[in-house]
């Protein structure tokens, strides 16, 4: 028979293990599991980027203001710098569900966003081998961890196909929306992308340490 004192302790550290998990998965922005994506009060929804910028951009995380650790994110893709013989803006789209947007949310809705800005793209290209984001805690040279918020106005709509698209200006600053998946348009004209006024001296109007940092390295990663 199991010791009355281990039975309880077991049941103590599953209890424990079960509330942390679900205050996290809760807090979290990510779809997550199965729960979300069945419950009504959930919207789950993409994100798509525009890059006004002449830098790639890699990594957007879109985390609740009051969180500053990745676990409690939504993680889209970054978006590349459009090259100059372009016609026509990059938008990276969605590939894949991102956001679970909350209904029991109110609008405007404060969202913090995370990304990766490369600046030199050689000093970048030579650090690849060397750098390891899960052990320094420094960004990778030639790269800045950024950070800024957007104020998004709009909410999904139950019998639309919808997401945030998030667009990322010259000077540093975001803006994001709740938008129509179909016939999204860019707030920068390509013609005049050297007419933006540039972030000059910096990377970011406000840089944060590298997010990867300490945590655990996927498994098959070297």
């Amino acid at each position: 028979m199991r010791p009355r004192w281990l039975t309880l302790w077991a049941g103590l550290t599953l209890a424990l293990s079960g509330c942390i998990h679900d205050k996290t998965d809760e807090q979290s922005l990510a779809p997550g599991d199965v729960a979300k994506w069945n419950d009504p009060n959930y919207a789950i929804v993409g994100i798509g980027t525009f890059n006004y910028t002449n830098d790639d951009l890699f990594d957007t995380f879109v985390l609740p203001v009051d969180k500053s650790d990745i676990k409690f994110a939504a993680l889209a893709s970054g978006n590349r710098a459009t090259p100059r013989d372009e016609k026509e803006w990059w938008m990276h789209a969605p590939s894949s569900p991102d956001l679970a947007w909350d209904y029991r949310w109110t609008t405007p809705k404060a969202f913090k966003v995370w990304w990766l800005r490369v600046f030199d793209r050689e000093t970048y290209s030579r650090s690849a081998g060397t750098y390891d984001k899960y052990t320094m805690k420094e960004s990778a040279p030639g790269t800045a961890w950024c950070e800024a918020e957007i104020q998004v106005q709009h909410v999904p709509r139950r019998d639309k196909k919808e997401d945030l698209v998030i667009h990322f200006f010259s000077d540093g600053h975001i803006e994001g929306d709740i938008v129509p998946n179909e016939g999204v348009v860019p707030k920068v004209e390509l013609r005049k992308r050297d007419e933006q006024a540039k972030l000059e001296g910096k990377a970011c109007l406000k840089e944060v340490s590298n997010p990867y940092f300490g945590k655990p390295k996927p498994v098959g990663m070297y």
